[in-house]
């Protein structure tokens, strides 16, 4: 009787669980809009300086870094962006 080689299978498991938290790391690795009017301190950082909620509601935590330029934008945020603009910030 052969004994399977449990180390290739093990390496298999972790390489796909490394390929599906590069993956869904990636899925989230989206240019969000932060509205500077409501968290102000957002102006020119490039981490979080603290927890905020980006235009579409995903919650943004201090410490996350900004997504990179080459980041896709989130079509929700650029959606909803005027009507965010409108509602909560129309001049009176």
């Amino acid at each position: 009787m052969t004994i399977p080689d449990t180390g290739s299978i093990l390496t298999d498991e972790t390489a796909v669980q490394s390929s599906e938290d590069e993956v869904e790391a990636i899925s989230d690795n989206f240019r969000h809009i932060i509205c500077l009017m409501c968290y102000p301190a957002f102006a020119e950082q490039t981490v979080a300086p603290h927890d905020a909620e980006c235009i579409c509601g995903k919650q943004v935590h201090a410490g996350e870094l900004q997504a990179p330029d080459t980041a896709p934008e989130c079509v929700l945020c650029h959606e909803m962006a005027d009507g965010h603009y409108r509602r909560k910030h129309a001049k009176s």
